[in-house]
């Protein structure tokens, strides 16, 4: 059987959904799988990963406009491949090229709804006239979901807001994705990495997960830093690249806020495992989010989560702020810098609730159910 796994994104690392999904490969080594991105992935880790797995990986430009640019690029692939099953993934390129799978004869469609359900300004969608009239055009006002065989929701909440806007549905269902249990550092490998990210020894050290996008509130957390009147904390960003002029705006943003000495900006990384094994706390401050692999991936290494109370991290901890509101963000924080038995004690809560419903062979048997 050929698998195609159609992400519609950017590769930039060696991200937990790239790990699943070889993962997945592994455990059907009777199976072909095709990953799509929009790029050639780099990454030395991933292109290592997929030939191991015998995964081969397909560059597709098929972001924004050029979506319908590569319609018979597309098509032309489909058609070379001859795929069994397309499983989607992000953008809107699928609502395109679901309809021409079908006309090809592939016989199994998915999709898997990995991000709330917003208006261009990330607002909660709760009914279909919310939409941009540029989604209800390009979906044909949601009829393009009854092509698929499956709609994968990664969270309750997701499945919650799907259905009420289009509906409850027999095809729709919830599968968590889960991640691989982190294996932290040594006592030494976590002296030296803070040695050279020159943390002190005893400063509380919370990590974030990002990418270069408003959507992720990395902007939030950097202005509750100036409510917190303890010192003896350190905030590292990961994924942010150096690159982007995003990037330069928030190091400008903790300058103009005099926090900046307590940042430490990690950049973009295959890796972000030992940055949250020298972690005692991880912090989610989006303005939407579904269900994050990275609070995932921080749970598994007894790591207490901070998050919005936005979409479906509220699935993940009960350690919550109001979505944009720095000050509260900055209140919940402050209780765990200094306070290293109530890191551990929410920490261990976490990693149970990781054991629970978030490890990566659960969802990787719920997926080899799926595609049988």
């Amino acid at each position: 059987m050929k698998i195609i796994q159609f992400l519609d994104i950017e590769s930039t690392k060696f991200g937990a959904l790239d790990r699943f999904i070889i993962d997945l490969a592994e455990s059907m080594p009777q199976h072909k799988f095709y990953i799509i991105y929009n790029n050639t992935p780099t990454s030395e880790p991933l292109l290592a990963a997929a030939k191991k797995a015998k995964v081969e990986l397909i560059a597709i430009d098929t972001s924004g406009k050029k979506a319908i640019r590569k319609i018979p690029s597309v098509a032309k692939m489909f058609y070379k491949i001859k795929p069994d099953i397309i499983h989607f993934h992000f953008a809107h390129g699928f609502f395109m090229y679901a309809p021409i799978a079908k006309l090809l004869g592939v016989k199994k469609l998915y999709k898997t709804q990995h991000c709330c359900l917003t208006t261009n300004d990330m607002q909660q969608i709760h009914k279909k006239s919310e939409f941009p009239l540029k989604t209800k055009l390009i979906s044909l006002n949601g009829l393009t979901y009854k092509l698929f065989t499956k709609v994968i929701m990664c969270g309750k909440y997701i499945k919650e807001q799907f259905e009420e806007v289009y509906g409850k549905s027999d095809k729709n269902e919830t599968i968590y994705f889960g991640v691989k249990e982190i294996k932290p550092l040594s006592l030494e490998e976590k002296k030296t990495l803070k040695e050279q990210l020159h943390i002190p020894a005893n400063n509380t050290v919370i990590s974030t997960i990002a990418f270069a996008d408003p959507i992720k509130g990395v902007d939030i957390l950097i202005k509750s830093l100036k409510h917190i009147e303890k010192k003896d904390y350190t905030l590292m960003i990961v994924g942010l690249g150096e690159q982007y002029e995003f990037t330069q705006n928030l190091k400008q943003l903790a300058t103009a806020l005099g926090v900046n000495n307590n940042i430490r900006w990690i950049g973009i990384t295959n890796n972000v495992g030992q940055y949250l094994s020298i972690s005692d706390v991880y912090c989610q401050p989006s303005r939407s989010e579904a269900l994050t692999l990275a609070v995932c991936e921080a749970k598994s290494i007894h790591l207490p989560v901070i998050a919005s109370n936005i979409g479906g991290l509220p699935e993940l901890t009960n350690i919550t702020f109001t979505v944009e509101d720095d000050k509260e963000l900055a209140t919940q924080l402050s209780q765990f810098i200094g306070n290293k038995e109530l890191c551990l004690a929410e920490g261990e809560k976490s990693y149970q609730d990781y054991c629970k419903l978030f490890r990566v062979d659960k969802g990787l048997r719920k997926y080899q159910d799926l595609y049988k």
